[in-house]
């Protein structure tokens, strides 16, 4: 019920993100080249794009490419651009950080790349979010422009960003917690001893409004002006700091 719940509402942002946009035509055929070089920097422009530049990289993807993530599947460069047009409607600063990379060239002159990275920003109406995840990008043999893209996270780190939708998340968590009887484990991802589930195991009690950044937690101090809730009272302090 809870993924269901997720799904419909992915769903229904991403609809109302595309209402009343026009849509301008990416450019036909690829004119990125085919070396390993060139298409990892197609890869890794790939995956940093946003919203000042998806106009020129959508050229990136070759025209039948196929892209696909925990909700969408796009069939076609028409319909990345489409998704992306929708995306960066609803979050102006969306961006990426690539961690770790790694790349194949096969015999056929087919290419795989593969990379860990981190999406961090903000979104219209939901607030800031923040996830970890992985990517897979490959070239057919011959071609500079990216034929597959899927991009793999899952939906609690996904929408746990949001506030709004933390209860779903946690709440379908607490069944596999209970489910597998493991109450004595803490869900602590950043190791700063606060979890983001009531579970016994953390040294540390409090629920951990950001698991992906040990400086943020209940135990933390809170810093005025950074526009951040640091100590997960769910109050950020806007004022600056005096000297």
């Amino acid at each position: 019920m809870y993924k269901r719940i997720l799904v419909n509402f992915c769903f229904v942002v991403l609809c109302a993100s595309m209402t009343n946009v026009v849509w301008a035509q990416p450019v036909p055929g690829c004119s990125r080249l085919a070396d390993e070089v060139s298409r990892v920097e197609t890869a890794r422009a790939i995956l940093k794009v946003n919203r000042n530049n998806y106009m020129d990289v959508i050229n990136y993807w070759a025209e039948d490419a196929i892209y696909k993530e925990t909700v969408v599947t796009n069939h076609s460069r028409q319909e990345m651009w489409e998704y992306l047009s929708a995306v960066f409607a609803r979050s102006s600063d969306m961006e990426l950080n690539i961690e770790d990379e790694v790349y194949k060239t096969h015999p056929d002159g087919s290419m795989t790349y593969m990379a860990t990275n981190h999406w961090f920003g903000t979104w219209q109406g939901l607030g800031k979010y923040f996830h970890p995840g992985m990517s897979i990008i490959k070239f057919d043999p011959g071609e500079g422009c990216a034929s597959y893209q899927r991009d793999y996270f899952t939906e609690g780190d996904t929408w746990w960003s949001f506030r709004a939708l933390r209860p779903i998340v946690r709440g379908l968590r607490q069944v596999y917690i209970y489910a597998f009887g493991l109450f004595d484990r803490c869900f602590d991802e950043d190791g700063d001893g606060y979890g983001k589930y009531r579970t016994l195991g953390c040294s540390k009690w409090g629920l951990d409004c950001n698991d992906y950044d040990a400086a943020i937690n209940p135990g933390a101090e809170e810093i005025p002006g950074n526009k951040t809730d640091d100590n997960c009272d769910r109050i950020v302090d806007l004022r600056s700091p005096s000297f």
